[in-house]
This record gives structure tokens, C-alpha cells and sequence, in this order.
């Protein structure tokens, strides 16, 4: 018998809703339009992976402006929907492409206008029941924008407060079609202040998870965790950093169609003392330590892990110390982790626990050791969703009270050069330890999602002796 197959899983993603996928992506565009309140248009990406070299090296199964993502499942470049809550017409319109066959022999079924049928057939899997040529969009905008009371126009981009000052940030397709939005509003003798920032209220309907985005998330992790495990137990097989990856890179993708969450960071001895180390390609030894930062994607949700583990199998004197100081910072900060926290208290709890746990445990054992940074190497902890580092990027939500459902990591971690005498034997090494897992926020506490991935000294040691 035949498999049946998912004609348009790579260019809708349901987010495990199925038949209520449609419904659920109506609801979130109609809550923008009720917070907002003003004509709106969010644009896709312009262009697919590789899309700004000569040829398409580069994949990545999931690459959607997760904006446009989150408000429609919609996995295709070069699109734009348009939002009108005022409008006694259609309150919503998606601007796409042609339909080309001969794109679609290359790459796949796409969604494109030019006949009924193909318009038909977005309207079917997309639930938006006006769909038109991308070609027209200036027009239709314009159009639109004089029929406005208020003459405001949203849309999004990235913008946050550093040091007092509005900071933009412009390296991305949202700024540059933020760009192109004013110098129309300028011919057509609007002010450029007419433009308004929808990502506030965006980020505010966004982060917070529902029990898809829950559920989705939870899979990631279990896929995940099981990687790691596989990894573990053969860990005496590999002698190269790249090894490691391979396989823990193969165990994930096998369970998962949508790719990692980030390129998998393999990090041996000091090249874990490198944050973003990201070359992979060294041998290390059996005395190392190894660190590995890895995460599957499931539907568009993360998996963001970070374990470090003795190449032996057995955690030295040393490494055990300072291990087990970042693992108690990890467990404070999620003891504290609930709605109404901030992230910046957390971080503060974070590095108070790990500093003291250096001061009054390692040095006071006759330890020394040597850190590139004063204190703080880097935060405990970022938001997660739609993107594995998700939220505004100059993390201004770290100030804010944080809310049910909001999904964060813990990753609280010491890299430097170690030296003490323990049990009679001098340990002298560089070393890089993170621990990381996922937390979501609840009313009351959290919920550690990464709970069943090992990570205490004793669970390591015991899978990989098996």
C-alpha cells in the first residue's frame, strides 16, 4: 500500500494543530488587529536559504520570518500579509508570487496566484480567504492607507533601548522593508512618522507558548534527550570533536524532519573555553572534558541543551568540583524561576552561587585559576520560541516580569584555567563547563522541559560505563 503524502508540510507548518491549524492562526492575527488597531503589513523573508550567494549552499528546513510564521505557517519566501481591522472588506490579504511549475520541478510544491486553482489551493491549506499578486501590493497598500482615519501604517522590526538611546537594529529584512514602507509614505505625502512598531505588542501575544507550542517543545526535548544518551554510551568510540557531532547531529535528525535549532557546538578541553566555538574539528583526550551545546527542532520550536562531560567517562577531582558548582547555580536559578521574576534577577542569583561556589569551595581547597572575564562570562538565560533566541535582540525583555508561559533557558557555566591539588595529585587544566536546560514559566514555579536529559555527576558516569 502506498504512503500518503505531506504535499505541504514543507510550506505550512501546522504546529501539530491539524484541523484546527487554520483556526489558530486566524485567532493570532485577530488578536494583532485588536491590540494594534491600524492597517499593519509583516513581510517574509525575501529569499530562500542561500538566496544572497551564487549558488544555494546553505539548508535550513525552517526559515520563515518567525513573525510571519507565527501568524500564518506559512514556510515560503517572499511573501507579505496585510492586516486592516478597520476595513468592511477583506480585514486580511496574502501577497504572494506566481505559481511556477518549473520552480516547483526544482524545489517543490510552492504557493503562487495566476489562475482560480492555485489561488483556491493557498485559500484551502492557508485558511486566508483573500490572496493576490505580489505584484499589486504597493497598490493595494496605498490604496488602503487613504482610507484610514488615523493614517498610521504598522508593521515590524527590531528596535530596543540601550544605555537610554532607541536602538535599531538594521541588519535584517524587516528594517530594510521598514526602509522601503517609508520612502512610499513619502511620495505619496505621508510623514515617515506615520510608521508604527508592532513588535511590542507582537513579542507580547508571541512568547508566551500555547499547549501546541508545549507539546512541540516537549518533543524536541525528547528527541534530544535521547541523542545525548546514544551519544553517551558510545563515547568511547570518538577521538575527534567532529565525531561527537556526527553522531549526536545523525541521532537527532533521525527523529526529526526539521532540522537542528543551531549548528551543534563540540567544544574539547580549551576549546571550551571559546563561547561560540563552532570549528569542531579537534582530537581530544581521554583526561578532557567535552562540551556540547545541541538541539532538534520540532514543527518550529527548539530544544536548546548544553551538557559537559569527561571524555573518560569519569569526572577527575577537578572537573567534579567546578562541575558541580555550576550544577548547584543551575538548580538555584530554577528554584527561583517563576511569573513576575525578570531574567536579570535570575542572572544575578546565577552568578552570585557560581562566584561563591569558586571562592568558598575551590580556593578554599587550595584552588587557583584564571578567567578572561570579571565575574559574569555571558547571561544565565535568553527566551525561547519561534526562534531558539527569540524575543527583541538587545534583550530588553531581561527587565521585564516574566509570564506564564514564557520559555527560557538556564545555562549557568565557568570557563577559565584550573589549578589544585586534590587527594594527593596536582590537576591543572583549561576548562569550559555550561550545563543548559529549558524552563517554562508558570504561575507558580516552573516546569524544567529538559529534566530527563542526564546532567547530575552520577547519571553521566553511569550511562557512559554501560
Amino acid at each position: 500500500m502506498a504512503h500518503t503524502k505531506n504535499t505541504y508540510s514543507g510550506i505550512f507548518r501546522d504546529g501539530g494543530a491539524g484541523p484546527q491549524a487554520k483556526k489558530r492562526f486566524r485567532k493570532r492575527r485577530e488578536a494583532l488587529m485588536q491590540s494594534e488597531n491600524c492597517l499593519m503589513v509583516l513581510t517574509g523573508v525575501p529569499y530562500g536559504p542561500g538566496g544572497e550567494t551564487s549558488w544555494s549552499y546553505a539548508h535550513c528546513p525552517t526559515y520563515q520570518e518567525p513573525a510571519v510564521m507565527y501568524l500564518t505557517g506559512i514556510n515560503q519566501f517572499k511573501v507579505i500579509l496585510l492586516l486592516d481591522p478597520t476595513s468592511k472588506e477583506s480585514d486580511e490579504i496574502l501577497f504572494i508570487g506566481s505559481k511556477d511549475p518549473t520552480r516547483e520541478f526544482w524545489d517543490g510544491v510552492r504557493f503562487g496566484v495566476g489562475d482560480d486553482r492555485s489561488i483556491a489551493e493557498v485559500k484551502k491549506v492557508t485558511g486566508i480567504k483573500d490572496v493576490r499578486n505580489i505584484d499589486t501590493f504597493k497598490e493595494v497598500l496605498q490604496q488602503r492607507l487613504k482610507k484610514q482615519r488615523s493614517k498610521r501604517l504598522g508593521t515590524f522590526w527590531m528596535e530596543g533601548n540601550v544605555n537610554g538611546s532607541i536602538r535599531n537594529f538594521t541588519n535584517d529584512h524587516n528594517w530594510v522593508f521598514r526602509q522601503k514602507l517609508a520612502g512610499w509614505l513619502r511620495g505619496w505625502g505621508y510623514a515617515t512618522s506615520a510608521l508604527k512598531n508592532v513588535m511590542h505588542n507582537h513579542f507580547d501575544l508571541r512568547l508566551p507558548l500555547d499547549r501546541y507550542d508545549v507539546a512541540n517543545t516537549a518533543r524536541a526535548q525528547e528527541i534530544t534527550g535521547k541523542a545525548f544518551k546514544e551519544t553517551l554510551q558510545n563515547f568511547k568510540k570518538f577521538k575527534t570533536e567532529y565525531q561527537v557531532q556526527g553522531f549526536i547531529e545523525g541521532q537527532m535528525t533521525m527523529g526529526s524532519p526539521y532540522g537542528l535549532s543551531f549548528p551543534s557546538i563540540i567544544a574539547s578541553g580549551p576549546n571550551a573555553t571559546v563561547l561560540h566555538y563552532m570549528k569542531n574539528d579537534d582530537a581530544f583526550s581521554k583526561d578532557e572534558m567535552v562540551l556540547l551545546d545541541f538541539g532538534v527542532r520540532w514543527m518550529t520550536m527548539h530544544a536548546d541543551i548544553s551538557r559537559t562531560v569527561p571524555a573518560s567517562g569519569k569526572f577527575n577531582p577537578l572537573q567534579k568540583m567546578l562541575y558541580e558548582i555550576v550544577l548547584k547555580a543551575q538548580r538555584e536559578v530554577e528554584k527561583r524561576a517563576t511569573e513576575g521574576e525578570t531574567i536579570s534577577r535570575l542572572n544575578d542569583l546565577c552568578w552570585d552561587v557560581v562566584n561563591d561556589g569558586l571562592k568558598n569551595r575551590f580556593e578554599k581547597a587550595g584552588g587557583k585559576y584564571k578567567t578572561v572575564y570579571n565575574e559574569r562570562p555571558h547571561g544565565v538565560s535568553h527566551l525561547i520560541g519561534e526562534q531558539e533566541h527569540d524575543g527583541d535582540p538587545f534583550r530588553n525583555y531581561a527587565t521585564q516580569p516574566m509570564k506564564s508561559g514564557w520559555l527560557i533557558s538556564n545555562e549557568p557555566g565557568v570557563y577559565g584555567e584550573f589549578k589544585i591539588r586534590l587527594e594527593g595529585k596536582l590537576y591543572e587544566e583549561a576548562i569550559g563547563i555550561r550545563l543548559e536546560d529549558n524552563l517554562l514559566i508558570q504561575k507558580v514555579g516552573c516546569v524544567n522541559l529538559s529534566r530527563n536529559i542526564p546532567k547530575s555527576v552520577k547519571e553521566i558516569e553511569r550511562i557512559m560505563a554501560k
